[in-house]
């Protein structure tokens, strides 16, 4: 009767995926490792490049997608994800394939970074922590969750400072720094490190 009077709650707590934050948190550092390890540059004809953001792409792209299902989100919200997510990592294929042959004068609007994975980014974390806080009892699973939700923030903000430099005047640091910088300088931020060898100095 619930589902009958609310059929867009985003919410119904059910599922067999249900708190399964352990599969989230390897999903997640798989993303954070792959952030910090690969150059992924804006040369479209960089083959390297091309490949190296397909991967994070699936991998942010499915972290989202289980942590929706982890967190209790309702199927009919689960499918309209699977749908935007698996068109934009199509489109993403598409994309790199017809680089390889076709001289593209402007990336698409899921390139690198796109605006898309920033959301993407941003909403993983807080169904997350939704789903974390709203358990009685602390479990290793809410554990899993609460490191989970640490990650992601990481994994966000790198997509953001990354959005940021694309619509800035001058690059995010002063200068131009490998993609891997950005995810080293959120991590440093959010564990509160504070080396200071990379700053922000863009208006934005």
């Amino acid at each position: 009767a619930m589902d009958e009077r609310h059929p867009w709650r985003l919410f119904k707590d059910e599922g067999r995926y249900l708190d399964r934050f352990g599969l989230v948190l390897a999903l997640t550092a798989t993303s954070v490792t792959v952030l910090s390890l690969v150059d992924l540059d804006d040369v479209s004809e960089n083959l390297r490049s091309e490949i190296g953001w397909l991967i994070v792409s699936f991998t942010v792209g499915i972290s989202l997608l289980v942590a929706l299902r982890a967190s209790g989100v309702q199927k009919r919200w689960q499918r309209v994800a699977d749908i935007v997510i698996g068109l934009t990592l199509v489109l993403a294929i598409a994309y790199s394939v017809v680089s390889r042959f076709v001289d593209l004068a402007a990336p698409l609007a899921l390139g690198r970074p796109s605006l898309i994975w920033v959301i993407v980014a941003v909403l993983s974390p807080l169904v997350v922590l939704r789903r974390v806080l709203s358990q009685s009892a602390v479990t290793i699973e809410s554990l899993f969750g609460a490191l989970s939700v640490y990650l992601l923030l990481a994994i966000a903000y790198n997509y953001i400072f990354l959005e940021l430099q694309r619509f800035g005047s001058v690059p995010f640091f002063g200068e131009p720094e490998s993609t891997s910088s950005f995810m080293y300088f959120s991590l440093v931020t959010i564990t509160t490190v504070g080396y200071g060898d990379l700053a922000a100095v863009s208006d934005l």
